[in-house]
């Protein structure tokens, strides 16, 4: 642990002095010639592969994101620039992970220390600091807290999810959320058990209201307001979801 908090340190000071003026705070500037030694350090690792200058909705989530989870202990945040022109850097890491044009910018690749692959959350898919939480969530062993989201509620999804006694854990969970204060709280404990109830009616309940959710909340033809609350819905839904392929 303490070698690789002494590594973090020495890529973090590597960052101070080669970082380009577009780096992002909490996100490591990786390049062809760090990469390698540098991912394989940590169990899990977000990568955005972009443009060296990169700007708009997608980039200022990854912004959000990593300035967030700058002090995690859990997971490194790097950022990896390409150019299309003169030298081409970084174009043939890029190609590695199957990013291999200037369409296909910017590109997520979560690496897992033990996995073969990373996972990948690409350009055509829902970007916002929810989102790209979840899909950290889903493919590791990272807790992220999402908004609306409650840390001991997620664990009984996860148990319910796994466990051959659902109706128990229904029962507990029931009991649970009639103890709690906060009106937010208990509005969001009632999504959770609407949910366990819902998937003991249907099992692919989950993969079918988590497409159903994302294609409206993607089309952005609701509200603001109505949009907010299907975005804590589908927050919660991922605590139950099983899936863990690419995106």
């Amino acid at each position: 642990m303490l070698k690789v908090l002494l590594f973090l340190s020495s890529v973090v000071l590597l960052a101070i002095f080669t970082t380009p003026v577009s780096a992002v705070k909490g996100a490591v500037p990786l390049d062809e010639y760090n990469f390698d030694r540098i991912i394989s350090r940590f169990e899990t690792v977000l990568v955005k592969f972009d443009a060296s200058y990169p700007y708009g909705e997608k980039h200022e989530a990854f912004r959000n994101v990593a300035e967030e989870l700058k002090s995690s202990q859990d997971i490194l945040i790097a950022e990896v620039g390409i150019k299309d022109f003169g030298e081409h850097d970084n174009q043939k890491l890029a190609e590695r992970f199957g990013i291999m044009s200037k369409k296909d910018w910017p590109a997520l690749r979560l690496f897992i220390k033990g996995e073969d692959e990373p996972f990948s959350l690409n350009h055509n898919y829902i970007w916002s600091v929810d989102e790209i939480k979840k899909f950290i969530k889903e493919h590791s062993n990272v807790y992220l807290g999402l908004e609306g989201c409650i840390e001991s509620f997620d664990k009984l999804a996860a148990e319910f999810t796994g466990s051959s006694a659902k109706q128990a854990v229904i029962a507990r969970t029931e009991k649970e959320a009639s103890s709690l204060k906060s009106q937010t709280d208990k509005k969001s404990a009632e999504i959770y058990i609407k949910y366990m109830k819902k998937i003991l009616e249907k099992e692919a309940f989950v993969q079918d209201e988590t497409k159903r959710l994302h294609k409206i909340i993607q089309e952005g033809k609701v509200k603001a307001e109505k949009k907010h609350d299907l975005q804590i819905k589908s927050n919660i839904l991922s605590s139950f979801s099983p899936l863990r392929s690419e995106l």
